[in-house]
């Protein structure tokens, strides 16, 4: 299988640890990876030629940011890697979406949110990842390319803050679930991206029968060892502020 890995310079994909033998790309070369604007066709094309699979982490990860912040790359380059992988014979594509896709089930004090529930995002990032699940959709039925996409929660070694604690993904879990998104047998597919969490509000059980993914890590292990960042307004680094609904919020 030739992948090729989008946003290779980012923390998502640096928790990944793709193998060697992957294609990396981004807007900035590095070691082993390859620059390349996504924003552009003909390079977002010719970066997938000879490619099997696409893993697209590419994006804006700033859950706080306006529309004019989202729409190129989380709209507009999701259009063109989709584009681009129909035209060079790519036969799937992994789309890095988010929970906050379903956040807004959260600030309606939802205790379960299914992955077969209709989204309500919580915010304008949320909204565009539901744009990509759904354009993932419309090229999955029209041209039979085959499109999974990962709700991501928040991929850290250990939880930030006590909101953390249900939507965290360990990077091990990461790995086991891209894993299995590059092989399941799955047309089209929208999963929650989290481990094994004690109490969680995010159902897996689709991601668990569709993919076969295993989640082994468990947020409760960090539980006494985490801060209460619930209330929380003084925090400046996006990565670390409170996450999914009210709380991302605050």
């Amino acid at each position: 299988m030739e992948v090729l890995l989008t946003g290779a310079s980012g923390g998502v994909a640096g928790l990944l640890a793709p193998p060697d033998g992957w294609r990396r790309t981004d807007r900035v070369a590095g070691p082993g990876i390859v620059e390349g604007d996504l924003a552009d066709l003909m390079v977002a094309a010719s970066l997938m030629a000879g490619i099997d699979t696409v893993v697209h982490l590419a994006g804006q990860a700033d859950p706080d940011v306006a529309w004019p912040d989202l729409r190129s790359p989380n709209a507009d380059v999701v259009v063109n890697v989709l584009d681009a992988a129909v035209q060079a014979g790519v036969s799937r594509v992994v789309l890095a979406s988010s929970l906050h896709a379903m956040a807004g089930y959260v600030d309606a004090g939802a205790s379960l949110v299914r992955e077969d529930q209709p989204p309500h995002p919580c915010c304008p990032y949320g909204a565009v990842k539901v744009l990509g699940e759904a354009l993932g959709r419309v090229y999955a039925d029209q041209w039979g390319l085959r499109v999974i996409c990962l709700r991501l929660g928040g991929v850290r070694e250990r939880p930030l803050g006590r909101s953390w604690l249900a939507g965290w993904l360990s990077p091990g879990d990461l790995r086991r679930l891209v894993g299995a998104a590059l092989t399941a047998d799955v047309r089209y597919g929208v999963y929650h991206g989290v481990s094994a969490n004690s109490g969680s509000v995010w159902d897996t059980t689709l991601a668990r029968a569709e993919l076969g993914y295993a989640p082994r890590d468990d947020s409760l292990a960090y539980a006494d060892d985490v801060p209460d960042d619930l209330l929380r307004t003084d925090v400046v680094d996006p990565a670390q502020r409170p996450r999914w609904g009210l709380a991302h919020r605050s």
